[in-house]
């Protein structure tokens, strides 16, 4: 019965979903939250990440994690891994972000020297990078200091 599903393709897609199962143990919390397992094609697992700084880190880390995955496999299963920035987690991420924007501190005149700030940074990642972190860091700031008022 296995093998009528072979020539279908059914075969391939079975053993490229136990591999995203695997993924989790292979990388760790951190890397997950970070990472989402693409599809695997002829040996080459695709991984999509949240930004290219993610994709260079997990490059010097690609041998480590072929082992793992192989060893969690229990035969070499991947033999290459391909990270890029995968734009679906990326919108997902400033999805999260926006909303979080919402229930944010910040007043109109952070809002503008955020912008201005972020205007003059020629890579679009890099900008929307410091756009969060200056978010981040005024609300917590106002924060602290109003629990620091009570």
């Amino acid at each position: 019965m296995f093998s009528s599903f072979k020539g279908k393709g059914v075969a391939a897609k079975i053993e490229e979903n136990s591999l995203m199962k695997l993924w989790p143990k292979a990388v760790g919390q951190q890397i997950v939250r970070q990472t989402q397992p693409d599809c695997l094609k002829n040996g080459t697992l695709f991984v999509q990440t949240t930004s290219s700084i993610w994709v260079q880190q997990l490059h010097f880390m690609k041998e480590e994690i072929l082992q793992k995955l192989n060893e969690l496999a229990g035969k070499i299963a991947v033999k290459d891994i391909r990270f890029s920035v995968g734009h679906k987690l990326a919108q997902a991420r400033t999805d999260a972000n926006i909303s979080a924007a919402k229930k944010s501190l910040l007043k109109e005149r952070d809002k503008k020297m955020i912008a201005e700030c972020a205007a003059s940074l020629a890579d679009p990642e890099l900008a929307t990078i410091f756009k969060r972190v200056m978010q981040a860091e005024i609300n917590r700031r106002r924060r602290w200091e109003s629990e620091q008022a009570r």
